[in-house]
């Protein structure tokens, strides 16, 4: 997905009586809070913002690349200008399946796209994917022969070391965790730094029985590791679950990493959660300087408590023009209101300062105790930044949808009884831009939201979003950002858990060429396309002719997400890199 210039811009699996006891905690944290306790920032509010002269180009690198996660660090997924990808090509006949390139395991990570990269002197758009058996590998877009052979092909598995596998493997408190199944080697999407060609892939391995993580650092023409990787090692100050003589020490076997890379301001950041909901764990931001692999940004969400994790659906971390980093936690303890250090289910505005992050600004919505008794996490979406809005869309489990305004996120304002039957669905207690009742997605969101806007023949804009077990569907914007309650359409049919991760193509100066694309496992893992105009037409299904188009099938890989550029659309799944476009004859 490449952005049009004109756009830019389980915490219920803890030890039970660990559990009680921090339901209890947080009990008693209700009643100190009190009913119709606010807070704004937390305690860096009125403090200088240390990069409010930065400004930083969001989309580095040329327009029809995509470098990192969902195309730009806004995390739009919006790739406006895509005339071949049109209603009317999708429907003629001619569109499908040009190749399948097999690899040695499963795709989480969302494939990447280097447009006219010269490989021993000649020149190829390079598709860059990672795969679950610790293998990167990059190959010829254009090809439409299983058999060209990878322009290259590397392990990042260390001598003697092996994947993890989630069948025999060990995590949190000698427990086994399966929510990436046979085994786990690369689960994020790497970042590319397109001034020195360099690919940033984070490494999960298990060597002598420990599992460790590496950030390497590799030369895009070659695969080659352009300096010895990372080992990623990391420790707080707190007296967190896990805390030991007052520090709290980051461990590979509490931690899983599927946030994609974030690379700002030449640092590579990397966001930590949990295996399976396992404590302990905490959310953990790393950054590394992208020139040398030092660590230079420790950040722990929860450092005198647990949880708090960072996963998003795979997504990277938002970033702003000023290189300021948003986050969103999942379920765990929340005390920021109180001045403390642990922010559960909560929006943070953060900049690097002293070698950690700092919180400028923050949301916590007012039933955030309720959620993380429920595991209703916040931190199962991410943040979508609307375009010319100045303002973030956020949902999760719940289905409730935030619109936050980018000048001031909405602190946290809670009520007396926030997790009462009766209280539940309220909209009328955060202080923000707009919120929409618990259920407005159906079955909740697990990912995040799409955008089109015509530019010709119409003003509308819309945004779309997915739900588990529920329809993908669109709404209109309002002028000043708003979103209109009721949907405009909705797609035929109800996807499985965990619904689908929309991106848009089109091409912004021609009325009627927007197309919604998704990935779901509703009858098997299924590509489709839908009329942005009318998300109730489907133009296009890899299962119409699924001899041709399909994708592998199987246990499907959760979180995929559709890279589209140059006219065609890049997915990862269970052996094979799929890339679709025009059919050749």
């Amino acid at each position: 997905m490449r952005l049009g210039r004109s756009r830019r811009h389980r915490w219920a699996a803890a030890l039970g009586g660990i559990a009680a006891f921090t339901v209890i905690g947080l009990l008693l944290a209700e009643v100190l809070t009190g009913p119709g306790h606010g807070t704004g920032a937390g305690a860096a509010l009125g403090v200088p913002d240390p990069a409010a002269a930065t400004r930083i180009d969001l989309k580095p690198g040329p327009a029809d690349a995509v470098l990192t996660g969902r195309g730009d660090l806004t995390r739009l997924g919006l790739d406006d200008a895509e005339p071949t990808l049109s209603p009317s090509a999708l429907t003629s006949g001619h569109f499908g399946k040009r190749v399948a390139y097999p690899v040695d395991g499963k795709i989480y990570a969302q494939p990447l796209y280097v447009p006219r990269l010269d490989i021993s002197g000649a020149a190829h758009n390079v598709v860059v994917v990672a795969t679950e058996h610790d293998s990167v590998y990059a190959f010829d877009a254009d090809a439409t022969s299983a058999a060209t052979p990878p322009l290259w092909h590397v392990s990042l598995l260390q001598p003697g070391a092996r994947t993890f596998d989630a069948a025999t493997d060990r995590v949190a408190k000698n427990r086994l965790c399966d929510s990436v199944v046979p085994e786990v080697g690369i689960a994020s999407t790497p970042v590319i730094d397109w001034n020195t060609k360099t690919i940033y892939v984070m490494a999960l391995d298990v060597e002598q029985g420990r599992m460790t993580y590496r950030l390497h650092a590799l030369d895009l023409y070659t695969g080659a590791d352009k300096r010895a990787a990372a080992t990623v090692a990391a420790s707080v100050p707190g007296t967190g679950l896990d805390a030991a003589h007052g520090t709290v020490t980051f461990t590979a076997s509490e931690q899983q990493q599927r946030m994609a890379l974030t690379e700002v301001d030449s640092v590579v950041y990397a966001g930590f959660s949990s295996w399976c909901g396992l404590a302990p764990y905490h959310g953990w931001v790393l950054g590394y300087s992208a020139a040398t692999l030092a660590q230079s940004v420790v950040y722990n969400t929860s450092p005198n408590a647990w949880g708090a994790g960072l996963w998003e659906s795979e997504s990277g971390f938002s970033v702003d023009g000023h290189g300021h980093l948003y986050l969103v936690t999942g379920n765990g303890p929340f005390d920021l209101d109180r001045g403390g250090r642990d922010a559960g289910d909560s929006v943070l505005e953060t900049v690097p300062q002293n070698g950690t992050l700092r919180v400028l600004d923050s949301f916590t919505p007012f039933d955030q105790l309720c959620r993380a008794e429920h595991d209703q996490d916040l931190g199962s979406g991410s943040l979508f930044d609307v375009p010319g809005a100045h303002e973030y869309i956020l949902s999760s489990k719940t289905g409730s949808v935030y619109v936050l305004s980018q000048a001031g996120l909405g602190g946290y304002h809670t009520i007396a009884t926030p997790c009462k039957s009766s209280t539940e669905g309220r909209t009328d207690v955060d202080r923000i831009k707009q919120e929409l009742t618990v259920g407005t997605v159906p079955g909740g969101m697990w990912g995040t939201w799409a955008f089109w806007s015509q530019s010709t023949g119409s003003s509308a804009e819309y945004v779309y979003g997915s739900g588990a077990n529920g329809r993908l569907t669109q709404w209109r914007l309002l002028p000043g950002g708003t979103i209109d309650p009721t949907p405009v359409a909705q797609a035929p049919l109800a996807f499985s858990y965990p619904g689908a991760i929309p991106v848009v193509t089109g091409d912004r100066d021609r009325s009627g060429s927007g197309v919604v694309w998704t990935v779901d496992q509703t009858h098997g893992a299924t590509l489709r396309a839908f009329a942005a105009a009318d998300v109730s037409r489907q133009l296009w299904s890899s299962a119409g002719d699924a001899t041709r188009d399909g994708l592998d099938q199987g246990e499907f890989d959760h979180f995929t997400v559709p890279t589209t550029a140059d006219g065609l659309v890049i997915i990862g799944d269970q052996g094979h890199l799929e890339i679709y476009g025009t059919l050749q004859g």
